[in-house]
């Protein structure tokens, strides 16, 4: 007869298989770079740094931030519906929101006297109204090219489909937390180091955020995207490197 023990051992062997065909299923989609790079995360420096974990054991929950509340998104969408974004208007936008820099932030008043590049959050009180405003329509429109439709008032003719892979620090993943509702999330490792040793992010835990979004045939989705990123790092997040990364879906094509 069986016992409590027998049968313990005999669900857990069936987990077991379970997990391992659906994690083979996951990772055969994934870039050959990308799970080089996550391998290559998990490997400390000669001499420095924690052991790899062993086998079969269980990683630390990622502390991620809460996604932005029904009355946040209710009224970011209502700013967004006012852009009435299509094709002209987003390559508008593009080309203010990329005429803008660090030097030009702070030689404009926008930044004031913010934490060295690399260091923590940028925080409101270094940001003046127009920063503050500039922030907030750098995030507007990161959303709208990601999440939004002609029910929002974005009127992009999409063609293909893209994934943006975006990497945080898990400290600093609440200034993106309007992106967590509609993302994948995912608990990593960082691996750049500062030539100069002031701002490595080696094997600090980091939050990686995928999205799937539609792109246009002129591109203009990914250069909004990435020029919002580039003014909400220099704005907030104070990254020396925020990675993101961009990518065609494959069997991408929209009805």
């Amino acid at each position: 007869m069986e016992t409590l023990d027998d049968l313990v051992r005999r669900v857990n062997g069936e987990l077991h298989e379970e997990y391992r065909t659906r994690l083979r299923a996951l990772l055969s989609e994934r870039p050959k770079e990308w799970l080089v790079e996550q391998l290559l995360a998990r490997v400390p420096a000669p001499g420095t740094g924690p052991s790899p974990a062993a086998p079969g054991s269980r990683p630390e929950p990622a502390e991620l931030p809460e996604p932005e509340s029904e009355e946040e998104r209710t009224r970011r969408l209502g700013r967004i519906r006012t852009w009435k974004l299509d094709t002209p208007r987003l390559a508008d936008l593009v080309a203010r929101l990329r005429s803008w820099d660090r030097e030009r932030l702070e030689a404009e008043g926008l930044l004031l006297d913010p934490p060295r590049k690399g260091g923590p959050l940028v925080p409101a009180r270094c940001r003046s109204v127009a920063g503050e405003e500039l922030l907030r329509e750098a995030k507007d429109l990161l959303y709208a090219l990601l999440f939004g439709d002609a029910g929002d008032g974005v009127q992009l003719p999409r063609v293909e489909r893209e994934l943006l892979t975006l990497t945080v620090p898990r400290a600093k993943a609440h200034a993106v937390a309007f992106l967590m509702r509609a993302a994948t999330e995912i608990g990593a490792v960082g691996t750049w180091r500062d030539p100069q040793r002031q701002a490595d992010d080696e094997r600090a835990p980091n939050v990686l955020v995928q999205v799937e979004y539609g792109e246009v045939a002129e591109e203009l989705v990914g250069n909004g995207i990435a020029a919002s990123l580039k003014l909400i790092n220099d704005l907030e997040v104070n990254e020396q490197v925020l990675y993101a990364r961009m990518e065609n879906v494959e069997e991408s094509t929209l009805e």
